[in-house]
């Protein structure tokens, strides 16, 4: 502990703290190197509490651990729902406190250590724990080199909490100290789901299912565990070649490769797609249709949309009266999340000046930066 503090110590300060505000969220891991580098957090020993809707905790699966650490040449290969398990695998982050809304519930809630490191075989990202969240996209592995371990917790946020009066409770409980970072994705207050309008008039999201579907193990033995996380890579791996053929070629025509079972699941779906975008008068989105889809393993993505009143009661009440409860972050990020729709659009711009009041009427905040309206980053 002293030598973190002495690190600590040696830290600059921002005059005000900053707020970024970015569009898509793992845009905010730039502002967060950017500060490592600057000094004003730490390389190693960071806190993200992270509200949201989604955890935003998958690896991809092309990554290699290499990647994860090679400091800002990462950032062009995240996405918005894969950007902080690799800035834990660097080493930056060491806790990650994910506040979810009640309709969340991709994590149970309560705190767990997870090991991050490198596959010995492949060099690619992968963590151990067993987790459905990890397994369905088959992320796990019980070998691991180059290993970091980092705590998270998932914990619900909800109006209840602070009309029941255990919000000090609460706050004291999930123990955040510096140095921190505060992270708000907008869709934690009002949360879409792009994908159920995607060829909804063929009931597109709800067929997806069964193709994507992802078992869990019987048990919790590691062995057991491993054959199915391999049964799983070799259907992801199927399921994505067969979208990208689709992609490349727009039909399954002239498809040479095997026939499974699986493909004739995928090639019946294809005809239904293709006669629907023409009769919309467009061409497929074969890659949406397969986004859809990996999002449909374990039951689908998160939906609720909230009521103006629901909106600002969360906002001016709960999230103030935690905000006051918490020592000041070193800086904020705020991500919209609205051009892939799961901030709704018609919602997105009130939720946003609803929130950056309270950040300025709670903390002692430079104006905030508008990233998302001008995308040159900052040196």
């Amino acid at each position: 502990m002293e030598i973190a503090c002495t690190k600590n110590l040696s830290l600059k300060r921002f005059k005000k703290i900053p707020i970024y505000v970015v569009e898509e969220h793992n845009d905010a891991l730039q502002f967060i190197y950017a500060a490592i580098g600057g000094k004003k957090l730490p390389v190693e020993g960071i806190t993200l509490l992270h509200l949201d809707a989604h955890p935003d905790m998958l690896i991809d699966r092309k990554l290699k651990g290499e990647e994860a650490r090679a400091g800002k040449s990462l950032l062009p290969l995240l996405q918005i729902e894969n950007w902080i398990v690799p800035a834990a695998a660097a080493g930056h982050v060491e806790r990650v406190v994910w506040l979810r809304p009640p309709w969340a519930k991709q994590f149970t809630d309560g705190t767990r250590i997870i090991q991050v490191g490198d596959h010995p075989a492949s060099g690619l990202l992968r963590v151990d724990s067993k987790e459905s969240y990890y397994l369905s996209d088959a992320l796990f592995s019980s070998e691991l080199e180059n290993v970091r371990k980092f705590t998270f917790t998932a914990m619900e946020l909800s109006n209840a909490i602070s009309k029941e009066n255990n919000l000090v409770n609460f706050t004291k409980g999930l123990n955040i100290r510096h140095p921190y970072v505060l992270d708000i994705d907008l869709d934690f207050f009002s949360t879409g789901n792009p994908f159920l309008s995607l060829y909804e008039n063929i009931g597109l999201y709800d067929r997806l299912e069964p193709i994507f579907e992802f078992h869990l193990p019987d048990d919790n033995n590691v062995e057991t565990v491993k054959k199915v996380v391999e049964l799983r890579e070799r259907q992801l791996q199927e399921l994505e070649n067969l979208f990208q053929y689709l992609e490349k070629h727009n039909s399954f025509r002239n498809y040479e490769g095997e026939k499974s079972d699986l493909f004739k699941i995928v090639s019946d779906l294809a005809d239904s797609v293709s006669a629907e975008a023409e009769r919309l008068g467009e061409k497929p989105d074969w890659w949406a249709v397969f986004a859809a889809g990996c999002t449909r393993d374990q039951g689908g993505l998160p939906f609720h949309i909230s009521s103006d009143e629901e909106i600002r009661t969360t906002i001016t009440n709960t999230l103030k009266q935690f905000l006051r409860l918490l020592p000041a972050p070193v800086l904020i990020t705020v991500a919209r999340s609205t051009e892939d729709g799961y901030c709704p659009p018609t919602q997105v711009n009130r939720i946003q000046a609803l929130v950056l009041e309270v950040l300025k009427d709670v903390y002692d905040t430079d104006e905030p930066y508008l990233y998302y309206l001008n995308v040159n980053i900052p040196d």
